[in-house]
């Protein structure tokens, strides 16, 4: 008997701490923004609108950074959206957002 109270709880320990693996799918569910970097002299106005234009939201101007974040519209592709905006005069970078880890 104890060795099958043993057996249980080892087996339900085991099972307890199995976590399921991330995978890109269920990690960034949906990405639908992009961080976007302008050139300081041409400055955010063609960026913004450019967005306005294109249906997207701005969600964020990083002042400091010159850049913004923006969500591509729901009928439009990130694809799609990451060709418009590096064709927008002064843009300098395109990149869909994502987490970073520091290790």
């Amino acid at each position: 008997m104890k060795k099958l109270f043993f057996i249980f709880t080892v087996l339900f320990s085991l099972a307890a701490c199995h976590t399921a693996p991330q995978t890109a799918d269920n990690q960034y569910p949906q990405n639908r923004i992009l961080i976007i970097f302008y050139d300081a002299q041409v400055g955010k106005e063609p960026l913004f609108k450019a967005a306005q234009k294109y249906g997207s939201e701005i969600l964020y101007d990083y002042k400091n950074l010159n850049g913004a974040a923006v969500r591509v519209p729901d009928n439009k592709t990130p694809a799609k959206a990451i060709k418009y905006y590096k064709k927008v005069p002064g843009v300098l970078s395109v990149e869909m957002d994502k987490r970073a880890y520091l290790m």
